[in-house]
């Protein structure tokens, strides 16, 4: 199953995402992608299957990053962004990519995460973004069936289990 969360700056997608992976190791599924997630005045990326976490972008002027591509009011990182593209890649029972944003609808940043979400070895894919990006994400998924889940506050708490239910078998 396909899945395109979607949902307003800051209700929580990230969180939901956190806790289906949580949900599907607990039923022995292998989960891969990238996690994206703020802290501090900074962006980490954090590949899913290994735990390892990147700085992906910073406010502009952080000297953590000399070189990089600007956006708003961040600088993403080379390699930050290298090391996203690099989690995509990988293979596993469920792959999750958070966060699908402005830096991928132009062809940069994660700009493998359509092609890894589409793929065939990616049975089970989540695609987060933000509500105001839906119908370009939507434009870009063309061809490819997925269902669109909207994360709300009324039901942030039940959509990890109610997603989990598409791939989890019933002991």
């Amino acid at each position: 199953m396909k899945i395109l969360l979607t949902g307003e700056t800051g209700i929580g997608k990230t969180t939901v995402c956190k806790k289906i992976i949580k949900l599907a190791r607990e039923n022995g599924l292998t989960c891969c992608g990238v996690i994206t997630s703020q802290e501090r005045n900074a962006l980490i990326a954090e590949d899913i299957s290994t735990g390892e976490k990147k700085l992906l972008a910073a406010e502009a002027g952080d000297k953590r990053i000399s070189k990089g591509i600007p956006l708003c009011s961040f600088v993403f990182s080379k390699k930050g962004i290298e090391f996203g593209k690099k989690a995509l890649r990988k293979k596993g029972d469920l792959l999750i990519i958070d966060e699908f944003g402005k830096l991928e609808l132009g062809g940069k940043g994660f700009n493998n995460a359509i092609s890894a979400f589409k793929s065939k070895r990616n049975k089970n894919s989540i695609l987060a973004t933000r509500d105001t990006l839906k119908n370009d994400v939507s434009k870009k998924l063309d061809t490819c069936n997925f269902k669109t889940i909207k994360v709300t506050k009324r039901n942030r708490e039940d959509i990890p289990t109610f997603i989990s239910t598409f791939w989890i078998k019933k002991k």
